[in-house]
This record gives structure tokens, C-alpha cells and sequence, in this order.
């Protein structure tokens, strides 16, 4: 007789088995395909890091293999000048996105990795423009460093990047609030793929060798220049700023473009400090991207000068975490009392239409940053919320080395969050009333609302799997087992 299966799983697969058929049925332009693509990597690694097999939950899914799907996909509409999934029914001049296409970039140096660590070979398409997937990707990677449109703001920017901007669009120079899901964590993944100790059969014979620690500088300083262009004092994101013109192209505080600032920020700190689920490579090397806290200083305080040259980009990290801190108690204000933790579609208009996918964007913020804190040593030795906020709870949390009342009332928050986007959720697995596709002025369904479904409940369920393992001693990772091999 078969256990019987956890609680938080068996919801992951009910939710699962709901969610997808609308997903993966859904045409889905660049971005979209990446979002896709994420959830289905996000769903693979909590599985496979855990041990659990999706055969055991009556999943009859092969994640890899959808992953492979999406990504080889991505390169059969990749266009001649390097930009993901642009091609649909011409040469990639109807998809003017600039930064849209690189949203499934961390899938395909996930599949990289794989090719890397299990020689396992997944064949590029034939007559694309790339040979192989990783020389699909880093194609994408050269086209953001040196093609894509950039303007320069009023912040001083670092030596690399000197204060440009990087544009949103390919036919003018604008900055989004979306850029920040799309750019600064494809930038962190091609940055921690660099550190892992793996050789890639085709990577020496790639033109590009873009040191790891000024692409995750990169990253930060994107995500700094971008809040100071669009972040209000009171920590909302306008959507849309025009670099040349320098003016608001879209001002209003769109709920989802906050969402997408939350996700984005917390997925480039997952891409640092959560485990590969890769038995050879399992952790990235973070004193190689300037982030290892020196422990006999203390978590990145003056040393010697070894110990600073580690350490040299945490004071980034630090502002972008601080970023995403306002960002999120800015956007879970604004709240709707009915329909009950829903948000308006503009949160600096509240009677623009009940919008749901914010809130499944927020509760996945708060159950990925709950899971942080109680559950990945690496995040909590970055101390990015400052010692104090650790040692804040009474003495027991403080020994567990986080806030342990601020972390469970993040959980309460997007438990909340997570109800009433489930109550938002028909017979037939469409979360209604998202910001809708194609024109998103209104209340619809889109494909991005389905993947961010399909998140929020991988991010609960990991979470809440994590606390169990926890509570009976065996630890996050499963007592340091090696994850199965692939």
C-alpha cells in the first residue's frame, strides 16, 4: 500500500493538473514562452531537489523534456540577430520586444548545464540560426550586450555600464517596469552558468567571453538605474519611461508591472543562492560574482583586500534587495477589501478593474522570500536585510537566524493572496480576470496569468515541503541527500 501523499502535494498536482491544459494550449508570444518555460523549470527543480518522483503524484509529466520542447522552440523562432521566439509570421519586425525574448534565457543554461553535467545532447533545430542550444543563448546574451538599444540616465551607472539603460523595445529607447523580470535574472543565470564547474562541449568555441562578475553587475545595476527612473517615493513602479525623451510614456502604477518587479528581484537571488539540483555543480560559486560574505569579518565589512574583492557586489545586492523591500510593502497596501486581497489593475486608481494575477505574483514573492529566509543558508549569509532584521524576533527565531514572526506573517499574507486567486479560478483551469491577451487593458485570461498560477502553488508547495522536512529533521535538502541522477 502506497504512503500516503503531503497535504502541500497533493494540492501542488490537483493545482497543476488544473492550471496547464490552459497553458500549454495558449499561443504565447516571447515573453510568454518564457514564463512558461520558468514554471516548468520551477516545478522541476522542486521535485527533482526534493527526490520526488512525478510518477509518485500521478504526474505523467517529463519536465525536461517540456523544457527542452519550449527552449528548442524558442530557437526555431530565434531571429537572425539573436532575440528568442521572435519570428511568428514574418522576420521578427512584428515582435519589437528588446528584452522580452531573453525571459526563458535561464532555461536554456539550465539545459545546458545538463548537457554539461550528464552529456545528455539536445538537438538544436534544423536551419536555425543557432548550432546548438548554448550558442543559442549566448546569441540572445550578445544581442543585449552589444545590440540592444540603450539610453543613459541621470544615475551614475558602474565603469561597465556607465550609467546606460537598456531598452525595453527595439523601436525606441524605453524602460518598463516588465524589464525587470525579463532582463537583470537572464543576466544572473548567464553570470552563475559561468562559475559552475562544468565544460560545455561547444562553450570554447563561442566567440563571447563575458567575465560572470560584470554580467551579475550588470544585472544589479539595471535593476538600480531602472527604480530610479520608475519608482515613486512611496515604492510603486510607473510602467513605461521614455530614456530619450525622458518623460512617462505610462506613469500609472500598473499592478502587474509591480509584480513583474517583485518576481524579477527575487528570481535574481534565487539564481544565486538556491541549489542547481545538479550533483556535480550543486551550488554557484558566489565569492566569483563578488557576493561571499567573509566569515571572519563578518558579512562583507572592510578586510583585507581579498576578502573586498569577494565581497565587492553585495553593497548592489543589498540596494536591490532593499528595492524589492519597498516595492512589495508599497504594492501589498493597496490591497481590495472586496473582491477580498485582489488588487486594481492600477493601483494609483482604485476603481480601475479588479486585476487577480498581482496577487499570485505577490504570494509568490512571499512564499519564495519566506522560503529564503527559513530554509537557504547561502541567502541568510548575504545578511542583505541587515543583522538587525534577523536577530529581531524573539530568541528562538533569532538562533534559527531569521525573523521568524516576519516570515510567518508572510506566509499568513500569501496564503490569503493565494485564496483569492483560486477562488478566481474556473471549472476549466483559466484564472479569470488577469490583466487579459492580447491588448492587457482589461480583465481576460492570458497565458502569463496561467504560468504565474502554476508559480505561486510550486513556490507554497516548496515552501511548506521545506518547513515539513524541517520540523521533522530532515532539512531542506533532504538530510544532504544528492539529489536522483538526471
Amino acid at each position: 500500500m502506497s504512503e500516503p501523499v503531503a497535504p502541500e502535494l497533493y494540492s501542488f498536482t490537483t493545482r497543476l493538473q488544473l492550471l496547464l491544459p490552459p497553458l500549454l494550449s495558449a499561443q504565447r508570444s516571447s515573453w510568454e514562452q518564457g514564463i512558461c518555460a520558468q514554471a516548468m523549470l520551477e516545478c522541476h527543480r522542486f521535485l527533482h531537489g526534493a527526490g520526488i518522483s512525478p510518477n509518485s503524484l500521478c504526474l505523467s509529466y517529463d519536465f525536461v523534456q517540456w523544457l527542452y520542447a519550449l527552449a528548442h522552440d524558442s530557437l526555431v523562432r530565434q531571429g537572425p540577430d539573436g532575440r528568442l521566439s521572435v519570428l511568428l509570421n514574418g522576420d521578427g519586425t512584428s515582435d519589437l520586444g528588446a528584452l522580452d525574448p531573453a525571459c526563458i534565457g535561464e532555461t536554456l543554461y539550465y539545459l545546458c548545464a545538463l548537457e554539461a553535467h550528464s552529456m545528455t545532447f539536445f538537438p538544436p533545430p534544423r536551419g536555425g540560426h543557432s548550432g546548438s542550444l548554448m550558442e543559442g543563448v549566448e546569441n540572445m546574451l550578445s544581442y543585449v550586450m552589444d545590440e540592444c538599444p540603450r539610453g543613459l540616465t541621470g544615475s551614475e551607472g558602474s565603469t561597465i555600464i556607465r550609467g546606460q539603460l537598456l531598452s525595453h523595445r527595439t523601436d525606441t529607447t524605453e524602460i518598463w517596469s516588465d524589464t525587470i523580470y525579463m532582463l537583470p535574472p537572464f543576466l544572473a543565470a548567464a553570470a552563475a552558468f559561468r562559475t559552475l564547474p562544468l565544460s560545455h562541449p561547444v562553450s570554447r568555441d563561442l566567440p563571447h567571453n563575458y567575465a560572470p562578475r560584470d554580467l551579475l553587475e550588470m544585472s544589479l545595476q539595471q535593476v538600480i538605474l531602472a527604480a530610479d527612473a520608475l519608482q515613486s517615493p512611496s515604492g510603486e513602479w510607473s510602467h513605461m519611461y521614455n530614456i530619450g525623451a525622458r518623460c512617462f510614456k505610462r506613469r500609472a502604477h500598473w499592478g502587474v508591472g509591480n509584480g513583474w518587479v517583485c518576481c524579477g528581484i527575487v528570481r535574481l537571488i534565487s539564481t544565486l543562492v538556491v541549489p542547481t539540483t545538479l550533483p556535480r555543480a550543486p551550488s554557484v560559486d558566489l565569492a566569483a560574482l563578488g557576493l561571499q560574505p567573509s566569515p571572519k569579518n563578518g558579512g562583507g565589512k572592510q578586510g583585507d583586500d581579498e576578502d573586498d574583492e569577494a565581497s565587492a557586489l553585495l553593497p548592489l545586492l543589498r540596494r536591490v534587495y532593499e528595492i524589492l523591500q519597498r516595492t512589495l510593502r508599497a504594492s501589498l497596501a493597496h490591497a481590495l477589501a472586496r473582491p477580498a486581497e485582489l488588487f486594481p489593475n492600477d493601483l494609483s486608481d482604485p476603481d480601475s478593474f479588479p486585476e487577480t494575477n498581482l496577487a499570485q505574483m505577490l504570494a509568490y514573492t512571499l512564499y519564495r522570500l519566506a522560503d529564503l529566509h527559513a530554509h537557504c543558508a547561502p541567502f541568510r549569509a548575504l545578511q542583505l536585510g541587515g543583522v538587525d532584521d534577523y536577530e529581531g524576533a524573539a530568541g528562538e527565531g533569532a538562533r534559527d537566524g531569521y525573523n521568524r514572526a516576519e516570515v510567518d506573517g508572510w506566509v499568513t499574507r500569501a496564503h490569503a493572496l493565494r485564496a483569492a486567486a483560486v477562488g478566481m479560478t474556473d471549472r476549466w483551469g483559466f484564472v479569470r480576470d488577469v490583466c487579459g491577451s492580447p491588448s492587457f487593458d482589461g480583465p481576460g485570461t492570458a497565458a502569463e496569468g496561467q504560468a504565474w498560477g502554476v508559480l505561486m502553488e510550486v513556490a507554497c508547495a516548496q515552501y511548506m515541503w521545506h518547513k515539513r522536512q524541517t520540523m521533522l529533521g530532515v532539512g531542506a535538502t533532504g538530510a544532504g541527500a544528492s539529489p536522483p541522477s538526471l
